[in-house]
Parts: C-alpha cells; structure tokens; sequence
C-alpha cells in the first residue's frame, strides 16, 4: 500500500505564515477587516486575497526579501529524510502562493512537489491565479481535490495541517495531524487527530506506530 503525505505550508513547514507576513508588511490599514470576513466565512480566499492585494505597496524585490527572512520547521529537513527511507511520497498542499514556497523551499535547498495558488508581477503589478474546487469556492487551492486524486483502496492519506484551509480535508485523511486552528476544530466537531508541535512529534508517533498503521 502507498502511503502519501500531504502537508500544509504556511505555519505548517514555515514557522511563521508567510502571506500573513506579507499582508502585515506590505498592506495599509484594512486588511485586517477583510482577514476577518474571510475567517468567518463571509468571503472566500481569493476575493479576500484580491482585496487585500488592492491595499498593498509590494514588488517582486520587496517580497522576497521578506521571504528569505522565514524559518522552517526545524525537524522538516529530517521528516523528509524520514519518510524517504519509508517510502513515503510527501507534497506540500497549500492555500498560499507558489513564489512564497519557492523561495523558501529554495533558500532551505529542498526539492518537493507542491500544490497552490499563482503569484506573479507582471508590469509593476500583482497578478494572482486560483485553483478553486468545482463544487466549492471557499478556498483558492482545494486541497480536497488534490487528496481526491490520491486516495483509493490502495493508499493511506497522511495530513498534516495547522489552519482554516485544512479543515475541509480533516475528515478524509487517514491518519491526521493537527495544531493551532485545525486542532481546535478537531476537538469541537469530534475529528480524531494526533496532536503535535513540531515534525519531531510526527515522526516520534510514526516510529512508534508504524507497524500498525
């Protein structure tokens, strides 16, 4: 049986959530009301990301310099290595940008297939794409979708997830690990997860557990 592990970035693998970092360093006053109808459900990713972008004094230059300031996960590098020797595939499933994970998957030398949102700058200006789901609008990138096109009787779905955009893939993964605003869900709608604060935990509970998973 082929095991996948699909991971969020923003929070997850970076310490500090990259698009929340470049919202509070490059946006006017604002935003913070449009980050809460969209927390609330009110509007979906990509209209709070349009909006947002509207009050935003930000290049190409600007971005990644911010960029190369963020951390990861200081246990990531070796839960790559350990799900390598396993033979696990691990893709990194984002509701964020494709230059934000780039750029720091780069700065750390890692190379990972991934899932997300576009972000380019074209004539001085931010022009951003979406993957949003046939069936909801919700979020930019559906990563139930992406677990969709993995999942059938022949593999197991490992998710691990700190955020509002994991929610909707909480019920459908096999073994699922959870902190911050996923955990907090997880405990109030009954969705068994595993919690953890860093990807020590993770594989701390896979070595343990792996012979009956």
């Amino acid at each position: 049986m082929d095991t996948y592990v699909l991971v969020d970035f923003d929070g997850t693998i970076t310490k500090e959530d990259t698009c929340y970092a470049m919202v509070k360093a490059f946006a006017k006053d604002g935003w913070q009301e449009i980050e809460k109808d969209w927390e609330e459900g009110k509007i979906t990713t990509e209209e709070c990301a349009l909006e947002t972008f509207k009050l935003m004094d930000m290049d190409e230059e600007k971005l990644k310099s911010l960029l190369l300031t963020m951390e990861i996960d200081l246990y990531f590098k070796d839960f790559m290595e350990f799900c390598k020797d396993r033979g696990y595939k691990v893709i990194i499933v984002s509701d964020g940008y494709d230059f934000n994970i780039r750029t720091v998957l780069d700065k750390y030398n890692i190379g990972i297939e991934y899932f997300s949102n576009k972000l380019d700058f074209r004539d001085g200006k931010i022009v951003a794409s979406f993957n949003t789901s046939d069936d909801c609008d919700k979020c930019g990138s559906c990563k139930l979708d992406i677990l969709k096109k993995y999942k059938n009787e022949n593999t197991r779905i490992i998710y691990i997830g700190d955020g509002y955009s994991d929610i909707c893939i909480s019920k459908h993964a096999d073994l699922l690990f959870a902190k911050g605003v996923l955990l907090k869900y997880c405990e109030d709608n009954g969705i068994p997860f595993v919690p953890f604060g860093d990807f020590r935990d993770i594989m701390e509970y896979l070595e343990k557990s792996d012979k009956l998973f």
